[in-house]
């Protein structure tokens, strides 16, 4: 089975998000606070994560 996130806004200002192997845990971030790491993901602040690991 392939592993991914769910990512749903949900309108009032919170953002859910979840994988798909495990529903039932659902971690709940602001709007505000998803944008800032979605800049800091294209800004490659967080690269360094994952050096030297083969696709």
């Amino acid at each position: 089975m392939t592993e991914y996130l769910e990512v749903a806004f949900g309108g009032d200002g919170n953002v859910y998000i979840r994988e798909n192997i495990n529903p039932e845990t659902v971690v709940v971030t602001t709007e505000k606070k998803w944008e800032a790491f979605c800049l800091g993901v294209r800004a490659g602040e967080f690269d360094h994560f994952v050096e030297g690991i083969d696709d």
